[in-house]
């Protein structure tokens, strides 16, 4: 959505997006995100462990602060 791609850009939240299944082997239209400009990267593919791993980022980098 443009609205949450816009909240993340003007709030300056530490983001990570992650998606269940790789978009890349999904549905042409799925393959761009309105997201990924504004996230600090993009964990997608591995299932329900996607959460897991997008937490993981995102304490690895609030340590790097």
């Amino acid at each position: 959505s443009v609205a949450i791609r816009d909240a993340i850009a003007a709030s300056g939240i530490l983001t990570v997006e992650v998606h269940l299944s790789n978009i890349y082997t999904r549905e042409k239209f799925r393959h761009k995100s309105l997201i990924s400009p504004v996230a600090k990267g993009t964990i997608l593919g591995f299932g329900a462990n996607s959460y897991a791993l997008g937490l993981e980022a995102i304490l690895d980098l609030l340590d790097e602060r």
